[in-house]
């Protein structure tokens, strides 16, 4: 009962503090459902609490295991939870595992723990993603071998550029070289319409969260306005929050008959960090956090979490992660913390 109290006051604070506004379209947002926000995040965080094993490990192994504990102390349970404790000592000794995603996931959740206990692995894990740095800026899924490649994908290039993102502003040093490289692939790749595929050689047709993650990309990098309002523009066309818009096209026939559906709780998640990282209220016309906890709020699963096309645990971390902005939590250092700007110079954090 405590537990459920805290998550309470924790998201009414978090409410207030993140500026949660009205939906500005009559019928389309619902302020009831902002209102739901609430319980559908304590019924959540309660169905996330039994899948973990004894060892700590939620799902398949440590990237799940961090994406949960990252939605976990972004929904309001304490760093020193047993949940949350035991996730993080099973990090330390899953981490790092080679690939980018558990590497980037794991400095999110991490972060989110007290800093004196894992600070060294943050460091380790930083370290690993700015030296596997593909030549053209972007990540591939593992990180020994992908600084030998010429490029990767935008779907481990987001998670990893929010990773590094998140350990600058909270006081880990990540090279101005590593952000300005990444800055520029964006730009560079852009394609004609203003969205971005998944990678040169592959599903190279704009659909939704890949062109949501370019635009967080640009934004946490202070790329050029013009190339960040094409990406909104982009995304505010044909706006949906429960279709994952062009993903149907952009995999066609190659991974069977998909449509926008696909990846879409990934999608909402992605939307989340590019609207929280640009401070957008809006994408287009559209409220996009009103829409898409009215969503959210609709389709919990009644035992707690969300489901289909994405695997249960998946899809209830993304889908908490959307409620809490968490992105912009990544990017908020904690009192005491330093944050190191882009130029390399120290400020406090605040």
């Amino acid at each position: 009962m405590v537990g459920a109290v805290r998550i309470l006051l924790f998201l009414a604070v978090l409410g207030a503090l993140l500026g949660a506004e009205p939906p500005s379209e009559k019928g389309k947002g619902g302020a009831e459902a902002v209102a739901g926000v609430p319980q559908a995040v304590q019924r959540g965080v309660a169905w996330l609490r039994k899948e973990r094993e004894p060892n700590g490990r939620f799902g398949s192994g440590p990237g799940e295991t961090a994406l949960v504990l990252l939605a976990l102390r972004h929904s309001g349970v304490r760093d020193d939870d047993k949940l949350c404790v035991k996730a993080a000592k099973y990090l330390e000794r899953a981490l790092p595992d080679g690939s980018v995603y558990g590497a980037a996931l794991g400095i999110l959740a991490l972060l989110e723990q007290p800093r004196q206990k894992h600070k060294k692995e943050i460091t380790k894990l930083v370290r690993h993603l700015v030296r596997g740095q593909c030549r053209n800026g972007q990540w591939s899924y593992a990180y020994r071998a992908t600084s030998r490649k010429k490029a990767g994908d935008n779907s481990n290039t987001q998670i990893a550029a929010l990773a590094l993102a998140a350990a600058a502003r909270r006081g880990f040093a990540v090279p101005d070289e590593t952000f300005a490289k990444v800055r520029a692939f964006f730009v560079e790749s852009q394609n004609a319409d203003g969205g971005w595929g998944y990678a040169h050689n592959q599903r190279k047709t704009s659909y939704g969260s890949m062109t949501a993650g370019g635009a967080m990309v640009l934004a946490l990098t202070d790329a050029p306005q013009a190339a960040t309002d094409r990406a909104f523009e982009w995304l505010g066309r044909g706006f949906d929050p429960e279709n994952n818009r062009d993903a149907g096209r952009a995999f066609g026939k190659k991974k069977g008959k998909r449509g926008d559906q696909f990846w879409r709780y990934y999608w909402l998640w992605s939307l989340e960090r590019a609207g929280s990282c640009a401070e957008r209220k809006l994408v287009g016309r559209h409220d996009w956090y009103a829409r898409g906890a009215r969503y959210l709020v609709d389709h919990q699963q009644k035992k707690g979490c969300w489901r289909d096309p994405e695997p249960k645990l998946r899809a209830t971390a993304f889908a908490l992660l959307f409620f809490s902005r968490s992105a912009k939590r990544s990017l908020t250092p904690r009192p005491g913390e330093v944050t190191i700007t882009p130029g390399g110079a120290k400020a406090p954090g605040r």
